[in-house]
Order: C-alpha cells, then sequence, then structure tokens
C-alpha cells in the first residue's frame, strides 16, 4: 500500500469475492497516509477482518539501516506498531524501494521472525511486479499462463487498479488531492464544531 488505503480496501473486496486472500502491506512513514490517522486506521481493520493478512513495507532509508542488528531492532519495532494497529500477527515484510546494496546485504529469508520477501527463497521463484504503473518484466497474464512456474510472487500496487481509465501520474495526483480535500474538510468541521468561525485570506467567512 504505497499510495492509497481506500484502494486496497477496494481491491481486498474484489479478492474476497474470488476467494483469494493476499497479504497486504502497510507502509509507517508513507507520504500519501497515515496508518494512525482514524479514518485508514478503520479502512486497515476491515481489510484485515476479511482474512487478509498485514505485512511490514519497511523503509531502511527512513532508518539509515546498514547492518542486521539495527534492521533487526527497528523491524521489530514497527511490527510491534503494526500488530498492536490491526489486533492481527504480523508474519512477512517487504523492503521499500530498496537498492541493490539492500537487496545483497540483507538477503536472509527471516529477520525478527518475518519472511523477508526479498530473502534468497523467493530468487528461486516467479516473480511479477506492477510497480511504477505497468509491468515491468513480465506481463500477469503470460506469468500466469507459463507452466515453467509452480510459484509465483505476485507484488501489485492497489493504486493502479481502477474502474477509470488514468494515466499513472494522474492516479498519484488524484491520491494527492484527495488527501488535501479531507484534511481540508476534517479542519472546518473541527472549527464548526467547537463554534469558531474561519476567516480566509480575502476575509470570506468559511
Amino acid at each position: 500500500m504505497d499510495f492509497s488505503v481506500h484502494s486496497a480496501l477496494a481491491l481486498a473486496k474484489i479478492e474476497l469475492e474470488e476467494g483469494i486472500l493476499s497479504t497486504y502491506f502497510i507502509h509507517l512513514h508513507n507520504m500519501f497516509y497515515n496508518a494512525f490517522e482514524e479514518e485508514i486506521s478503520s479502512l486497515l481493520n476491515e481489510i484485515f477482518s476479511m482474512g487478509h493478512k498485514p505485512g511490514l513495507h519497511f523503509d531502511c532509508d527512513y532508518y539509515k539501516t546498514h547492518n542486521e542488528t539495527s534492521l533487526k531492532e527497528k523491524l521489530i519495532y514497527e511490527k510491534t506498531l503494526i500488530e498492536n494497529l490491526t489486533g492481527k500477527p504480523c508474519n512477512v515484510f517487504s523492503f521499500h524501494n530498496p537498492d541493490e546494496k539492500v537487496i545483497e546485504r540483507f538477503s536472509e529469508n527471516s529477520y525478527a521472525g518475518m519472511i523477508n520477501t526479498y530473502g534468497k527463497y523467493f530468487r528461486n521463484i516467479g516473480y511479477c511486479s506492477d510497480s511504477n504503473g505497468y509491468w515491468r518484466f513480465r506481463r500477469l497474464e503470460d506469468v500466469l499462463n507459463d507452466p515453467a512456474y509452480e510459484k509465483l510472487q505476485i507484488l501489485i500496487h492497489p493504486a493502479w487498479w481502477q474502474e477509470t481509465p488514468m494515466s499513472p501520474l494522474e492516479r498519484i495526483w488524484r491520491c494527492i488531492e484527495g488527501r488535501a480535500d479531507k484534511i481540508k474538510e476534517k479542519y472546518l468541521e473541527e472549527q464548526k464544531k467547537f463554534g469558531r468561525i474561519v476567516i480566509s485570506n480575502d476575509g470570506e467567512q468559511k
């Protein structure tokens, strides 16, 4: 969930209808959503109440993590936050935008009691990703129809999959503008609740 928890919920409902259960990775240092906001945490709980599982989308750059000791310490910290937030066990993590150095340095199959989706094990099975809004290696349909793959790791970002045709950049702009509009609405609602008058720069009363 790099951009939109709202889109993740929509996809989670479709997957449930199709009898599919997925792991949804929460990024705790995300600029597009805050997992601890009341609305967002409610959406997350709805996703996991369906049977989908929470995962941790871990950002090494945030902590400037360079060794295993530091990695394990921060993984345990964020794993605990997610488990407290969702009330569900978090048994898997995926690095957020890792470079080759991170992938090679932290290549064990598990750390801090969680499966590492960039571990050596996953290098021996099929992989398909829609990062940046397009199939970066092969199309999902082609990989699914390839008999050479007995197992497959599929990385999907829910924000790309919506009913309205739109370029990846337009989808990102919509996430940003939608979040900004929600914050504005929330601010005005709170001022109204406490009987405060809001005056704009041009003197207009909101």
